[in-house]
């Protein structure tokens, strides 16, 4: 065993692991339901062999009774007929799904001994059975997974264990057996055998009644043999649509009752890796995991970017640590020995969530407040071992490299010539940005993301004395102030959620709202109530909004009249931006609408394609009218990018013709639709930067007064 294992705690509570009651209950719930499905299974199996046993049974006889190429073929459907059915019931009981994830790499004892040790001690304290194989791949997670069938819930399968990378990247060592304690706790032999049984159960049942791609591939081949075998093709399907939706009923059943459970699963294996683990590792594994896995995907979606400038990473994982170590500046938390953030509990303050969750497929997570005041009631202290997880790898950097590579091969393969682009490199131009677009802090993100509020007459009356006495930059954008605004905006954004649910937008039954369970039919009434609530918030906004604005005119009429006079301009400048920036965005949005419908249009002869292609030939006229329009503005072109700049040149001489010798012009489309959305990006930047002009002069006015 390796002395880089952290020892397990010393004064964790027995109990603390044992399943609870609730536990028990919804484990016997599932059984109960599972009992009901393969009941009518075997009902339904019954059918189908008696069926099968007809249909061959009256082929033969018809044929024996009339021996002609017209009833040999009919007795022939019939047989096959019966067969199919026969085949449907049967041929998922032994249907290997293999998962499938281009970025496994597969790592050895013999190259990284001292993280197999770490696993050999881990596997022994949750008693569960070494990883079969053991993979890593360029994610923030630590999974168990197996090659599941129906043989595969009597007969015992070897499972498999997928490390992230980026995992690794953000934690230390304490908080990484943690990850991977959590993880081998949903197939603990002490507790969670059945739990685990309910789930691969459940994910079997789902893919027999939803993922039938080969059966459907099967009928589609079977049907364009002839007319008379599409004809009992279709006669096939039928039947099996009836069983399959006898069979959807029990599961949904199964599966409701199944998310019940998955909750108290997943509090359970948090129970084991806390007792393993600690408390602290436990509380900071989670938070600093959800940092890594953003700063990750940062860097991921950055890839066809920096592709285009013909840039790209060595390794990825050390610019996700540096992004971390930036974030965790952004964000005034300190790093510790290992270069690795602490996150205090402050640090959440600032983020609202969601009121509306809908469930997922597979599981439903406990929220992070839920978990971390489980891990704090639990109260188990262990030693903490502090250094990097990389620890646990021989020669990370080679590792890290190969991962990157196979992330470029399977999304943006690099050019015969490009650069490579440092960590520091990557750092210095995300910061470069970060300052050119950054609002000065005085005013605690009040204006970030959303658009500068219309004033009225009033809005240029100066403050009364009293009025005056209890304004200050301070309280106007106190920290109560930004949390109420984010608030409504939280809100606003869970009436459309609502909403949705309502109309069926997003298939749900459930959902949950402030932590408690509702069906969907619940859910208008629900977004009535708190739209009223969003209303009257949108009333205090735009009030807070026009005495913010009356507090900065008043600061300059105390300066002087052309100190007020500027002010206004500035504002009523954003204003106008504001109005053709709204223009401009429903002008992109019909481009990308015609060319959507020119792809999705179903003839494919110039003559189907005509109507949408003159409907784009408009667009992109009035869309270069538009742009020559804004473009003349000095506060737009004078912030125009070289490249943006070449972009317009070569746009400006495009006649809007989207054909060529009859044949649709795709790389003329394309362009349009890059200039389009780059146009987009670019002018709501320089309104940002109108933003930060107009905030900075406040700031002057503040610095006199």
């Amino acid at each position: 065993m390796t002395n880089l294992y952290p020892v397990s705690p010393g004064n964790a509570d027995p109990v603390l692991i044992q399943p609870t009651l609730l536990f028990k209950q919804r484990i016997i719930k599932v059984i109960s339901c599972v009992v009901l499905f393969f009941l009518l299974y075997i009902v339904l199996l019954l059918t189908a062999v008696a069926l099968a046993i007809s249909g061959i049974a009256g082929g033969i006889v018809l044929f024996r009774a009339y021996p002609t190429w017209i009833t040999g073929i009919i007795s022939l459907s019939l047989m096959l007929l019966g067969g199919m059915v026969l085949f449907f019931l049967i041929k998922f009981l032994f249907n290997k799904r293999q998962p499938t994830n281009p970025y496994r790499t597969q790592i050895h004892a013999n190259s990284h001994p001292q993280l197999f040790d770490f696993i050999t001690q881990l596997v022994k304290d949750t008693r569960i059975s070494f990883p079969k194989k053991i993979f890593v791949v360029p994610d923030v997670s630590a999974t168990v997974f197996y090659n599941s069938s129906f043989l595969s819930l009597f007969w015992p399968v070897r499972k498999n264990l997928e490390i992230g990378l980026g995992l690794v990247n953000s934690v230390n060592i304490s908080e990484f057996k943690m990850a991977l304690a959590n993880e081998f706790g949903h197939f603990s032999q002490r507790s969670m055998k059945l739990g685990s049984y309910v789930y691969a159960l459940n994910k079997m049942l789902y893919n027999m009644l939803y993922e039938n791609d080969n059966w459907n591939e099967l009928v589609i081949r079977w049907g364009s043999a002839g007319s008379l075998f599409s004809f009992f093709a279709h006669v096939t399907t039928r039947v099996v649509n009836v069983m399959q939706f006898l069979l959807r009923k029990i599961y949904h059943l199964i599966n409701r009752q199944y998310l019940e459970l998955s909750r108290e699963m997943e509090f359970h294996a948090d129970a084991l890796a806390v007792s393993l683990s600690g408390t602290a590792a436990a509380m900071s594994s989670m938070r600093r995991a959800e940092i890594g896995s953003y700063c990750l995907d940062h860097c991921l979606h950055k890839l066809p970017e920096l592709a285009e400038k013909a840039l790209r990473f060595r390794n990825i994982f050390k610019v996700q640590r540096a992004l971390i170590q930036y974030y965790a500046a952004q964000h005034h938390a300190v790093l510790d020995d290992a270069a690795l953030p602490v996150i205090p509990d402050t640090y959440f303050h600032t983020f609202l969530k969601s009121r509306v969750q809908l469930r997922d497929q597979w599981t439903s997570h406990p929220t992070r407040e839920a978990r971390e005041a489980r891990y704090l009631l639990a109260n188990v202290s262990c030693e903490q071992i502090n250094t990097s997880a990389w620890d646990l790898f021989n020669e990370p950097e080679s590792l890290q490299e190969h991962v990157t590579a196979l992330i470029y091969d399977f999304t943006t393969p690099a050019d015969e010539t490009f650069n490579w682009i440092t960590p520091a490199g990557f750092i210095e131009e995300l910061t470069q940005r970060h300052r050119l677009y950054e609002y000065p802090k005085s005013f605690n993100d009040y204006y970030d993301n959303r658009t500068f509020a219309s004033m009225d007459a009033a809005s240029t009356q100066l403050l009364m004395p009293e009025e005056a006495h209890s304004c200050t930059l301070r309280t106007i954008y106190h920290p109560d102030i930004i949390t109420r605004m984010r608030s409504f905006y939280r809100d606003q954004q869970d009436v459309e959620t609502l909403q949705a649910i309502g109309t069926g937008q997003f298939q749900t039954r459930y959902f949950e709202f402030d932590g408690q369970k509702y069906r969907a039919g619940k859910a208008p009434r629900l977004a009535n109530k708190l739209s009223a609530r969003v209303q009257e918030e949108l009333a205090w906004l735009l009030a807070h909004d026009r005495l913010a604005y009356r507090y900065h005119y008043t600061m300059a009429m105390r300066r002087s009249p052309a100190m007020a006079i500027a002010l206004t301009d500035k504002y009523q400048e954003i204003l106008q931006h504001q109005q053709t920036s709204n223009r401009l965005s429903d002008q992109v949005i019909r481009i990308i609408h015609c060319i959507s419908q020119l792809f999705n249009t179903n003839g494919c002869t110039i003559e189907a394609l005509a109507p949408s292609l003159d409907e784009l030939s408009a667009e992109c006229w009035n869309f270069r009218k538009l742009v020559q329009d804004i473009t003349t503005s000095s506060n737009v072109s004078r912030t125009l990018l070289p490249v943006m700049e070449e972009k317009l040149k070569r746009f400006r001489l495009h006649d809007c013709v989207f054909i060529k010798d009859m044949v649709p012009d795709y790389m003329a489309i394309k362009e349009l639709h890059e200039i389009s959305s780059a146009m987009m990006e670019h002018y709501n930047n320089s309104i940002i930067l109108l933003k930060k002009s107009y905030l900075e002069f406040i700031l002057t006015l503040e610095s006199a007064g």
